[in-house]
């Protein structure tokens, strides 16, 4: 738990660009995911927040709930406290899930990109504790790396890997179902940047029977642009997130002889 502690409190940089400049996974997870929240959701729980940019696009999009924002990392959320300091409906903690979850009823459960991060051997006590605060109708909802790319990763970039990063799969989500005796209504691979490369799952507790057309989720979340995150994070954290222009690689006559020598 040392080691994981110590590797977010470094998070925060990398969050912070990827907040400004975009990162296709997290807008995909944001836009996509968040559209399964209940609409009439009282009470939101987003695990491993991190920066908080998913917290505060479920906030936003659902102004009547309650979001509670919780992260292993007091650095993460401290800043995600000053970053989105006006959103009345959202909620920061610094919290360590190997001692439980927050004691409270919750419609919807989300975790993006986090649950792999949990030892196969605590799972069964996470689960537990998932179940033990799951509303009746509760969903939880998950976005995981597949395990076709963490294989990637492991032969190809290890240190692409975190602390703690486990294989998730289909079995995997049916595991968890049957732990929290729910029902798997949504499972789908994703091709963020490679085929196959994430996957989507929702979890839900006594799905409801009928023919409600938005039963089962609703329109994307539509987040906030590049201008407006820039902004925010330029008057809330004194911070200018500026892309570095990549030189384009221009062909010279000598380099082009060369090639032409090796064919």
């Amino acid at each position: 738990m040392k080691e994981s502690l110590e590797y977010y409190n470094q998070f925060d940089k990398k969050l912070i660009n990827d907040y400004v400049l975009g990162n296709k996974r997290i807008i995909n997870a944001i836009e996509n995911l968040g559209s399964f929240i209940p609409e009439n959701s009282n009470n939101i729980l987003d695990i491993g927040s991190g920066l908080g940019w998913s917290s505060h696009e479920f906030a936003k999009a659902f102004p009547n709930s309650q979001v509670l924002a919780v992260d292993l990392s007091p650095v993460l959320i401290n800043t995600a406290s000053k970053l989105f300091d006006t959103q009345e409906n959202l909620t920061f903690k610094s919290y360590d899930l190997t001692q439980g979850l927050p004691v409270d009823m919750y419609d919807a459960i989300v975790m993006i990109d986090v649950y792999e991060h949990i030892p196969i051997a605590d799972r069964a006590k996470f689960h537990k504790s998932i179940k033990s605060v799951l509303a009746k109708n509760g969903r939880f909802i998950l976005a995981c790396p597949s395990k076709y790319h963490q294989d990637h990763l492991k032969n190809n970039n290890p240190t692409g890997l975190q602390p703690v990063d486990e294989d998730v799969d289909f079995g995997t989500i049916q595991m968890i179902a049957k732990q929290i005796s729910g029902e798997v209504i949504y499972f789908e691979y994703q091709n963020i940047w490679n085929n196959y490369d994430y996957l989507y799952a929702v979890i839900e507790l006594n799905p409801l029977y009928g023919n409600n057309v938005n039963g089962l989720k609703h329109q994307p979340i539509d987040i906030e642009q590049r201008k407006e995150r820039a902004d925010r994070v330029n008057s809330k954290l004194g911070i200018k997130v500026e892309q570095v222009k990549r030189k384009k690689k221009t062909t010279t006559l000598k380099s082009l002889l060369k090639r032409v020598k090796k064919k």
